[in-house]
């Protein structure tokens, strides 16, 4: 390569592009300009939007936006509730579960590399699509480890998932799909100093983990010790390290091949602690008092039949969470709010597609 060609940003069409050269941009431009924008969805029940109608879930909302350029936008979702990352040597091919409310039953299979797997369609590699969202990590660390305080395998399981995991995937992902801009989303603090104590109790409850971790009877001191010092600090201490194993892939990523830079990127939320479940800002799903969810009725009854046709593929506290897998779950108001964190960085990577004129 000559001095002075090196790829770097560029101002172009009213923003930037990565690039040597400007056709590089355009003719991609051009390419999009000539059929439909393609999105794939590869993850787990945040972006398979657990317990929201279609139009509310977050990759809905995405394409929403971005018809409203006047872009045609065809999605294909094949993130499920319980999806685990999974590895490239483990990968098959998985059937997801049918039905309407298959999605929302918590199932580790397919797994995120065998839904990136699928999205090839048997090819080599898929040119077409435009953009991928993808993301994954909490179902390979578990719920079960992540709320009991006695289990020490924290810290290991999360840098196994958000670091080594999510590396090989996004490895994978940028290589298959050579045209798409890649966009990884993370987590949030499920419980704060804002939550409501009884309910957080209630929440741990309806996921099946009230005997031993959270007991029937206890003083309200024990319950405010527990909350404060042990689950909450858990969650905390599960999105800070969760975030920084997955700066650390996507860091390394992009050193080694600075092409993906003009690819990749992280979408954040910014969920603040006041929005975690039972806080009074909450843009979450929580539980109601009598265990019930919080999510449409029609949605919740489709939820608890298609628990029951599949009860048979969970293992006991699956089966007594399932009902109730909303909790902890980005609301319709959650869910905007990731859509919008994904359409900056889609308008950052795409700027020439938001220039009005």
């Amino acid at each position: 390569m000559e001095r002075g060609a090196e790829k770097q940003w560029r101002p172009w069409a009213g923003g930037l592009y990565w690039g040597d050269a400007a056709g590089e941009t355009k003719e991609r431009v051009k390419r999009m300009d000539r059929k439909p924008f393609a999105m794939v969805v590869m993850g787990d029940s945040i972006l398979w939007g657990q317990g929201l109608y279609p139009a509310e879930k977050i990759h809905a909302r995405v394409a929403d936006g971005l018809r409203q350029r006047g872009m045609t936008v065809t999605a294909r979702l094949l993130a499920h509730s319980g999806a685990v990352i999974g590895t490239p040597e483990n990968a098959g091919e998985a059937v997801p579960l049918g039905g309407a409310y298959g999605g929302e039953v918590p199932v580790g299979n397919p797994t995120v590399f065998e839904q990136a797997q699928a999205a090839l369609k048997g090819a080599a590699v898929d040119a077409e699509t435009d953009l991928v969202l993808v993301g994954g990590g909490i179902n390979d660390v578990d719920i079960g480890t992540l709320v009991n305080p006695l289990d020490v395998r924290l810290d290991e399981r999360i840098e196994e998932a958000f670091y080594r995991r999510m590396k090989l995937l996004l490895e994978k992902v940028y290589h298959d799909f050579p045209n798409a801009v890649i966009v990884v989303t993370g987590y949030y603090v499920f419980f704060s100093d804002y939550s409501e104590a009884n309910l957080a109790q209630a929440a741990l409850k309806a996921l099946g983990f009230n005997v031993p971790v959270m007991p029937e009877r206890v003083s309200d001191q024990l319950l405010d010790l527990f909350i404060t010092n042990r689950l909450i600090e858990r969650f905390e201490h599960f999105y800070d390290y969760s975030e920084a194993c997955l700066q650390r892939a996507l860091r390394e990523l992009t050193e080694a091949v600075p092409e993906m830079r003009a690819r990749v990127f992280y979408a954040d939320p910014k969920f603040k602690p006041e929005h975690a479940i039972g806080a009074p800002e909450s843009l979450l799903f929580g539980i109601n008092a009598d265990l019930s969810p919080q999510d449409p009725a029609v949605i919740a009854e489709g939820r608890a039949r298609a628990c029951e046709e599949h009860a048979a593929k969970l293992n006991p506290v699956q089966q007594l969470a399932c009902p109730r897998a909303t909790v902890g779950h980005p609301n319709p108001a959650g869910a905007q709010r990731y859509a919008d964190a994904i359409m900056q960085q889609v308008r950052y990577a795409l700027p020439a597609l938001f220039v009005d004129g």
